[in-house]
């Protein structure tokens, strides 16, 4: 026995428990459909910012044999806090109400506090032309935090005009002006 036979069967022992891994996680699933659409979940930190955001409107129009998509999202934001990068997980489905699929947006904006905002996207995708409806739900979120540092600009009086970085924490600087 050399060093080569010793790894082809140490990788053969390897590629045979990943096969039979694969096998359990199969054979334990209801479906093939469970492995390739898991369970949706949302973190913990967005899960405590829902109690606040919702979908006000949420729909998911596909035009035609060309997979031109057309979704539209109003997001209403009743927290006390402005939000961004907002990501939704729309679940499709077909006529006979059979799941299609699932795609993804994200609301890169920023939803202020008390407000709702309405979002378009228009774009093509390899969405199924039999998509008649969509369930769609907010999966992630931020919520928009004060910069770290600001820029203060000092008058011509304090030497000159040139600015310069400070905490935002200390007090007299980095305060809107």
């Amino acid at each position: 026995m050399n060093g080569k036979f010793l790894g082809n069967l140490g990788l053969s022992i390897v590629i045979l428990a990943l096969v039979a891994f694969g096998v359990m996680k199969v054979s334990a699933s209801s479906g093939v459909e469970d492995l390739l659409l898991p369970e949706i979940k949302v973190s913990d930190s967005t899960q405590e910012l829902l109690h606040s955001v919702s979908l006000a409107r949420a729909a998911v129009n596909v035009q035609g044999l060309d997979h031109q998509v057309e979704a539209i999202f109003g997001i209403e934001n009743t927290g006390e806090h402005d939000i961004k990068n907002v990501s939704i997980l729309c679940t499709l489905f077909d006529s006979k109400n059979k799941e299609q699929g699932r795609d993804k947006w994200v609301v890169y904006d920023t939803v202020k506090a008390h407000a709702r905002d309405f979002f378009t996207f228009a774009d093509k995708r390899f969405i199924s032309a039999s998509v008649v409806r969509s369930d769609c739900q907010i999966v992630d979120l931020e919520q928009v935090t004060p910069p770290a540092i600001t820029v203060h600009r000092s008058s011509a009086a304090h030497g000159g005009g040139h600015g310069h970085a400070v905490p935002a924490h200390e007090s007299g600087h980095g305060a809107a002006h």
